[in-house]
């Protein structure tokens, strides 16, 4: 049986919340200096939420952005959110191929780390405002 639309909303935004409490808790073990753990959180959160976008985002935003339907605002604010999330996706590709050694550190890893984490949260809260701006 197939779950409706509702549920499936509701599911997203569980899972984002879920996804939020991890990235804080990988920068506190960050900060506690447990790198490897760190990565491994990191790791699984970016690889669950591209399921995420896959499974789930990539319908909504399609229906939303549909040709012929007015533009504004609200679409400009989904388009930041898709790129901001785009962006987090490129520099967590960027950092793990660097720290594999299959590419030569051309940014300071810490500031790319500190940069995708703030762009994570950024699209993160876009995500909740265009939540709130559909379902309430």
């Amino acid at each position: 049986m197939p779950l409706d639309y509702q549920t499936l909303v509701a599911s997203n935004l569980i899972l984002q919340l879920i996804l939020a409490a991890a990235l804080g808790f990988a920068v506190f073990l960050a900060k506690k200096k447990n790198f490897q753990k760190h990565c491994l959180v990191l790791r699984l959160a970016v690889t669950a939420q591209i399921m995420i976008v896959l499974a789930l985002m990539s319908p909504a935003m399609a229906l939303i952005l549909v040709p012929g339907r007015p533009n504004g605002l609200f679409q400009a604010e989904v388009l930041l959110h898709h790129g901001l999330g785009l962006a987090v996706v490129l520099l967590w590709i960027y950092i793990n191929l660097v720290y594999l050694g299959r590419l030569k550190d051309r940014l300071a890893t810490r500031r790319a780390m500190q940069a995708a984490a703030g762009l994570w949260v950024a699209s993160l809260i876009l995500g909740f405002h265009i939540y709130l701006k559909l379902y309430y």
